[in-house]
């Protein structure tokens, strides 16, 4: 703990200058970590993934909720938003391509 306080400073700029690929300072006393220090790139893309981790748990249990299930394709779809890779908006185009009835009768 006394080695954090003393290197707050430095370590406060190493994090901001490595930004999200900043690895976490875990913090603790007698070398049991308590804490972690993180960038805050770091840590707003944590958060930003737990909360599309949120939506996407809560729009799977509103298709449990009619007796629905995703297919495959949605559920990658998902996990690729939840990564950030895919938006919600390219997540919502995918969906509505693969259902609708124009769609699937052009793609055979």
């Amino acid at each position: 703990m006394s080695d954090a306080r003393s290197g707050l400073s430095r370590i406060l700029a190493e994090l901001a200058e490595a930004g999200p690929q900043a690895e976490p300072v875990l913090i603790g006393a007698h070398r049991k970590a308590q804490g972690v220090l993180l960038s805050i790139e770091a840590y707003e893309n944590l958060t930003r993934r737990a909360a599309r981790r949120e939506a996407v748990d809560s729009a799977a249990g509103s298709l449990a909720a009619e007796g629905l299930r995703p297919t495959p394709a949605s559920d990658q779809d998902a996990e690729a938003y939840v990564r950030g890779t895919l938006s919600a908006e390219e997540m919502a185009a995918r969906a509505l391509a693969r259902h609708r009835p124009e769609t699937r009768q052009a793609t055979g």
